[in-house]
């Protein structure tokens, strides 16, 4: 079913940005399946991305011989097709080799190898032609296609220079300012990771350090925008905030075999959190739910009330921690797809605005440009605007080159993809600009061309940046798209409903001990929450194995603290009578006071009987005896359940057993005895009279 709907600071960053610079250059493409017995060609730059007529057009990369033979009279050239672009669809197309546009040869672009190509070696070539030798149009803005042809001219074959490889790349050829309106392009950039955190702030492990190392996940995503920050939308968890911020204060690691050791990124954390406090000072920051939640997996566990607590738990902490205003009412989603109860769910927590993919969110594939990112989903009284992401461009921001069947197109050729993209979507209407929204998933790993991409777009004549906030403050599109059903493929990704299950019940319990001993904020029971709400991350979906640890130690933290509030009374009562009075002694070893009342109950029910303990206040570490009133029925020992309730009256933690009888019937059972010996004594004494006399009479 479809449904329409300031220089110390730069300084500062700078050796950031700088440091392990040399191990994240490039190292070689490897040799992959796909170029076995082929002579292949790798550009590994081509420069100025977007050209100009005044330009010299550079083209570096290696020729590669992955054959098992020796080749030689190996040549390099330039060829570039007068056939421009005609659509965003064509593109993949073209790259693949499917639709012509090998173009004719540029003069004097021919590079010639003079050594042998042995196998398993590459060959370094540069390619530098003057634009105007390329004979682009002067005045006709579009997106033309260039190629670099590899040939062998084997001596003595007589067949003469052969084509080898051909690889096709693009060049958006914009000859005069301002001839279109640039397409606005608000690129969501999500800082996260997997929260693993216990309550008392140790973590699960120490995957952090990795990510903030000079080479480190987190580390590349912040060095791609380091030259222009304000170009992106910085979207940040505060949950990693939290975590990296508490490592910049030196923090313990247990293991799975719960061993406790300090962990190693003290300085990398540091050092990166001021890096980002810098990057975003002048620039936008919005903060998503705290820990990145699995929302459809949440509301089909019956756990809306956990969606709401992830949009509300810190929410005032990234601003502190960065030292400026940050913004909320983002929500995001798992793969920026939903189904419509966690939609609604996502609406009644606050969100007003959603993140959500260009391929749940379609428009009539028959029209001839992209629309504007900027879906109207509201309903009623609850203003929601749905975020849509361009998948193409998403794909190219966050993803490492593909390996295609016939061709490896490289880091390059990917970024001079996106930007064609960009720039045809200016000219499929070159008199209106529309807003692009570039959406990668919240724990990306950054293409190695991010930076190229963002560079471009901070000074192309075809794209600008546009912030979250603006295209939220913008009119939404006009144009219908239908959302498409949530799939069965996302619903099998989500986090597994029997481990939703334990922390429904941990939670469940968790409410019961605030019941009992309300804590201060910052305190036990809101710790343990937090890392409850930690363990819905939808991180855990990749690691479920640790997620289950953070479960688990947070029940076992809970269930510990349930403990602390005992019943001391265990030992057998016997009441004096068929009344009396029986004593129960309460504990309570938290360091806060809990109120509690007690309840006795019996199995059968209809032989005990005794009222309720209404609510008593423990003080921090008192024990206190209570007197309660009992009737017991019948002999024999009956089996007593004593058991703790909350001041709402219901039971809390487990309850404890003991056997209650009543000496009232062993008394009477006892005179029963003497009275029957009596009659007894009593009847052998007339017995014995009667003899006498008979015999007498005789």
């Amino acid at each position: 079913m479809k449904r329409p709907v300031q220089l110390i600071g730069v300084m500062a960053v700078g050796a950031f940005l700088l440091a392990g610079s040399a191990s994240s250059s490039a190292a070689g493409i490897p040799r992959t399946a796909t170029h076995v017995d082929q002579v292949w060609v790798d550009i590994r730059s081509q420069t100025p991305a977007v050209p100009t007529a005044a330009d010299t057009l550079v083209i570096a990369g290696d020729v590669v011989n992955d054959t098992n033979a020796t080749v030689s009279g190996a040549s390099v050239r330039l060829r570039v097709s007068p056939t421009p672009v005609r659509s965003r669809s064509e593109i993949p197309t073209i790259l693949a080799g499917d639709a012509g546009r090998t173009g004719v040869v540029v003069t004097d672009s021919t590079v010639e190898f003079a050594d042998e190509l042995v196998p398993g070696t590459r060959h370094h070539f540069v390619i530098s032609v003057p634009v105007a030798n390329l004979g682009l149009p002067q005045r006709d803005a579009a997106v033309f296609v260039i190629g670099v042809e590899a040939l062998v001219d084997t001596p003595g074959d007589g067949a003469g220079p052969v084509e080898q490889d051909f690889v096709r790349s693009f060049i958006p050829w914009f000859p005069v300012p301002g001839a279109v309106k640039p397409t606005k392009v608000v690129w969501l950039y999500p800082l996260s990771s997997a929260p693993a955190r216990l309550r008392d702030g140790i973590f699960l492990d120490d995957h952090l350090t990795g990510e903030l190392s000079p080479t480190g996940r987190l580390t590349r995503i912040l060095k791609a925008a380091a030259l222009h920050p304000q170009v992106v939308s910085w979207v940040v968890d505060p949950a990693l905030l939290e975590a990296i911020n508490d490592m910049a204060d030196g923090y313990q690691v247990k293991d799975s075999s719960g061993t406790t050791s300090a962990g190693a990124g003290q300085l990398a954390a540091a050092r990166w959190l001021n890096t980002l406090r810098q990057l975003t000072a002048s620039a936008e920051v919005t903060a998503i739910p705290y820990g990145n939640p699995d929302v459809v997996a949440l509301h089909r566990a019956g756990l809306d009330v956990d969606v709401s607590l992830a949009t509300t738990t810190a929410a005032t902490l990234p601003a502190r921690i960065l030292g400026r205003g940050v913004a909320n009412g983002l929500a995001w989603p798992p793969g920026a797809v939903t189904d419509d109860g966690a939609l609604n769910v996502m609406r009644a927590a606050g969100s007003r605005a959603i993140v959500l993919s260009g391929t749940q969110l379609v428009f009539d594939p028959s029209l001839t440009y992209t629309p504007s990112g900027s879906v109207d989903l509201a309903a009623g009284v609850s203003p929601l605007r749905a975020v849509v992401s361009d998948p193409q461009l998403t794909y190219f921001s966050s993803t490492e080159p593909s390996k295609k069947p016939a061709n490896y197109f490289g880091s390059t050729v990917q970024g001079q993809e996106f930007l064609a993209e960009l720039a045809v979507s200016a000219l499929e209407l070159p008199s209106v600009s529309r807003s692009l929204v570039i959406a990668p998933p919240v724990n990306w790993e950054i293409g190695t061309a991010g930076s190229t991409l963002i560079n471009t777009i901070a000074g192309s004549e075809f794209a600008r940046a546009e912030t979250l906030s603006g295209l939220l403050a913008s009119p939404p599109s006009d144009v219908p798209r239908n959302r498409l059903d949530y799939s069965a493929q996302a619903e099998s990704h989500e986090l597994r409903q029997s481990y939703l299950r334990d922390i429904g019940s941990a939670r469940a319990d968790l409410a019961l001990i605030r019941a009992v001993a309300p804590d201060a904020v910052g305190d036990s029971a809101t710790s343990v929450e937090a890392a409850l709400t930690r363990a819905e991350s939808a991180s855990w979906r990749a690691t479920p194995a640790t997620g289950q640890r953070l479960v688990d130690a947070s029940q076992n933290s809970i269930h510990a603290d349930m403990a602390r509030i005992r019943i001391l009374s265990r030992a057998p009562v016997t009441l004096p009578g068929d009344q009396g009075v029986i004593p129960i002694t309460l504990a309570n070893d938290l360091n806060r006071p809990a109120r509690v009342g007690v309840r006795l109950s019996s199995t059968p029910s209809v032989r005990f009987q005794a009222p309720d303990v209404p609510t008593v206040t423990l003080q921090p570490g008192q024990k206190q005896t209570l007197e309660v009133n009992a009737r017991v029925v019948g002999t024999g020992p009956v089996d007593v359940n004593i058991q703790l309730l909350t001041p709402d009256g219901s039971s809390f933690g487990e309850p404890v057993s003991t056997q209650v009888r009543s000496a009232a019937y062993a008394h009477t059972a006892q005179w029963v005895v003497i009275a029957f010996f009596a009659a007894l004594v009593l009847l052998m004494v007339r017995g014995a009279l009667a003899r006498r006399t008979s015999e007498r009479a005789r």
